[in-house]
């Protein structure tokens, strides 16, 4: 069963059939007629194919540096669940964050080459090479994560995050506070979270810059230890993991010897693992604003859906009581 079959049945003809699947002009009378037919046979029409005239995928594109982290993953179902409700399905390509920028370049260019509607661009840094790649696709282009004067962005409240810890950690006296950062080249979970930390507490702290895994906190460890600190914050609890083990191999406990603090409130975060103090940020509502953002650049004509606030909070347990 066909369109031609469907226009046969119904008395009309081909493009009309074709204008009432594609949500063109058709008459009440017509519509009906059709509509009859099509409930009868429990037709379907087929879903590429009127994307490939409608000129429209119905595919979102998300270029992303890492889709393991539970942040990420988050993110992603929150996304996908919202461009649910408008029909969009999500295209997903993964960039390694330490691909050099001539890749991220390229990959955009086979996600456009996709037929995507639209592009998310998540990266924990947006070069001026990506930006101009960006500016011709003739796409609309949202960033993930980084703050942008180009283009619409959206980010958790990385600045705000860090300045709560850093008024917490403050009301308990620390003598020596070190902060374990992630690479300060990502402008948001490492020079804001940082900055934020650095307006909120009132005594002096030591930056060890690290990268995005437990490796890269053991690394320092000579350092750390050498520093001896009674508090250490983490930029990611995911880093806390190489402390523990520099922790473990000296015979030190956590909370009992030294206080440890985090950001993203992980699953094993909690009480019934290891009973972290964190920052919990509010990714599922991030997850929905994109998909509402999208949804609005793709149609500038209808009413603007509005988006969801932010919850950024500190999550007290027993690691810094």
């Amino acid at each position: 069963m066909n369109i031609k079959d469907i226009a046969k049945l119904s008395g009309v003809s081909k493009s009309t059939v074709s204008r009432y699947f594609n949500g063109g002009s058709v008459s009440e009378a017509t519509k009906n007629k059709i509509e009859k037919i099509v409930t009868e046979l429990d037709y379907k029409p087929n879903a590429i194919a009127s994307r490939l005239k409608s000129k429209k995928s119905g595919l979102i594109g998300l270029i992303i540096d890492e889709l393991s982290t539970r942040s990420v993953g988050i993110i992603v179902d929150s996304l996908q669940n919202e461009l649910n409700k408008y029909d969009y399905q999500l295209f997903i390509v993964s960039n390694k964050e330490n691909d050099n920028q001539s890749n991220k370049v390229r990959s955009l260019q086979k996600l456009a080459d996709q037929n995507v509607d639209a592009i998310i661009f998540g990266s924990s840094t947006v070069s001026s090479e990506q930006i101009k790649f960006l500016q011709k696709v003739k796409l609309p282009v949202i960033i993930l994560g980084q703050k942008s004067s180009i283009f619409p962005f959206k980010k958790i409240e990385d600045y705000k995050g860090g300045h709560i810890m850093g008024e917490y950690i403050s009301k308990f006296k620390p003598k020596k506070t070190l902060f374990l950062s992630m690479p300060l080249y990502d402008l948001a979970a490492g020079s804001e979270r940082l900055a934020g930390f650095t307006d909120g507490i009132d005594t002096k702290f030591k930056v060890i810059e690290c990268g995005y895994t437990p490796a890269s906190v053991y690394e320092h460890k000579k350092e750390i230890l050498d520093y001896n600190p009674d508090y250490v914050v983490c930029a990611s609890d995911y880093l806390i993991l190489g402390l523990l083990r520099i922790l473990k191999e000296q015979g030190l406990l956590l909370s009992k010897d030294v206080k440890v603090a985090g950001f993203g409130n992980h699953d094993y975060s909690s009480h019934y693992a290891l009973d972290l103090t964190s920052i919990d940020f509010d990714y599922p509502s991030l997850g929905i604003n994109l998909a509402r953002t999208v949804i609005n650049l793709l149609n500038p004509n209808e009413k603007d859906i509005e988006e969801v606030e932010y919850n950024t909070n500190l999550i007290e347990r027993n690691s810094t009581k």
